[in-house]
């Protein structure tokens, strides 16, 4: 029992540690400023805490009014995914409305080029007859 829980221990720090070097890389190439990698910094650290202290979690529990430190933080995290995942929508409908806008200012700029291209060559016809 012991060596399972010692490998899910290991298997979650190295897990973590490669995300937090994902965000590390992600700042140097400019994708996430400092507050944003400082976040992602703190937060896989504190995670890496409380997988290896994980008795800190009850205290959170009896907070929320739960009796296992696991159960607050099961609940934290699927609180934490709805939330992210409704950020996510409301930037995919940002952005698609942005693109939607911008399709049509280049739908309309290129008719207008279109349109005084025609004027253009119905006047050298007119000439030439």
């Amino acid at each position: 029992m012991h060596l399972s829980l010692a490998l899910i221990k290991i298997l979650f720090t190295l897990f973590a540690l490669f995300a937090w070097s994902r965000a590390v890389i992600r700042f140097y190439t400019k994708d996430l400023n400092l507050k944003e990698l400082l976040f992602w910094s703190v937060l896989w650290l504190l995670m890496i805490i409380l997988v290896f202290i994980p008795g800190k979690t009850n205290f959170l529990a009896k907070i929320l009014g739960m009796e296992r430190g696991n159960d607050a933080m099961f609940f934290l995290g699927i609180v934490a995914l709805f939330y992210a995942s409704y950020r996510l929508y409301v930037k995919a409908n940002e952005q698609e409305k942005e693109i939607t806008k911008l399709v049509r200012a280049l739908a309309l700029k290129n008719v207008i080029r279109k349109k005084s291209k025609i004027k253009v060559q119905k006047s050298k016809l007119k000439f030439k007859i």
